[in-house]
């Protein structure tokens, strides 16, 4: 079923993307976003906003990139099984995501090398190419270029697993993923003394929770996935009495944090 919201966030991202070039470069982000559109619009939908989606929105209020709230790319070593491997795929997604929409081009490249050595223990080279790699590589300096890039190897890496018969482990890696993205948005909330454009990102958060949960519930049945369950109940059940269309609290808000915090610490082994 389609995600009106996701559609939408999509195509924000798309303007976004086409907006801050010259003519040339805007003829060629345009042309990557239309073929961006059409994958989107392929069997295997995303899901749910991408950590890309979340953190424009954050960039848009303002938000500062702060140092030190992502998972440190030397723990890569430490994921041994492949549902930790593809939940913190999804965790370094979202952490790649935030330093290359902040144009950080370090912490972007290290981000991109956790993910990779990931990638490759869950045999999914053949969507993270060499090639691509290079093409990050060469759009350091040009965020516009590098957020298509990246975005688009979402794309192809869930579509990829789908079709391959391995819809749990995309699963996996999109949860990972949004609870990461969740994660920076509640710190970078409450750093900002509670800014209500950031509090009202995190509020949005109840529709994805639901979906997620409503998603991985279809394979319950697989020890991996009921092991991860338990966490999105957790966080399901922490936007419960959250009415979306109203303010959030800084107490809600805190409840939220606490509850994200334990989920995310728990899933990178902190």
């Amino acid at each position: 079923m389609r995600n009106i919201f996701t559609i939408f966030c999509v195509l924000s991202m798309f303007a976004y993307g086409c907006g801050s070039s010259g003519s040339k470069g805007e003829s060629s982000d345009k042309a990557e976003s239309a073929t961006l559109r059409e994958k989107i619009e392929r069997e295997f939908k995303y899901p749910i906003p991408t950590a890309y989606q979340v953190t424009q929105l954050l960039q848009d209020a303002e938000a500062s990139f702060v140092l030190g709230i992502t998972n440190s790319p030397e723990n890569v070593d430490r994921y041994e099984t492949q549902k930790d491997k593809a939940l913190n795929l999804g965790i370094y997604g979202a952490d790649l995501s935030y330093a290359s929409t902040y144009n950080r081009q370090e912490e972007t490249m290290a981000f991109l090398n956790a993910s990779k050595s990931l990638v490759d223990d869950l045999q999914l080279s053949s969507v993270f190419t060499p090639a691509m790699v290079g093409r990050v590589e060469n759009n350091l300096t040009n965020k516009d270029s590098l957020i298509l890039i990246i975005t688009e190897s979402f794309y192809d890496t869930y579509e990829y697993l789908n079709k391959n018969g391995q819809n749990k482990t995309s699963l996996l890696v999109v949860t990972g993923s949004w609870i990461e993205g969740l994660y920076i948005t509640t710190q970078l909330a409450i750093s900002s003394n509670y800014d209500t454009r950031i509090m009202d990102i995190v509020s949005k958060q109840n529709a994805p929770a639901n979906q997620l949960f409503d998603l991985l519930s279809q394979h319950s049945a697989d020890a991996d996935v009921s092991e991860v369950l338990p966490f999105l109940t957790y966080l399901k059940d922490t936007y419960a009495n959250i009415d979306s269309s109203a303010p959030l609290t800084q107490e809600q808000l805190d409840n939220i944090f606490s509850n994200v915090d334990k989920t995310r610490n728990a899933i990178v082994g902190e």
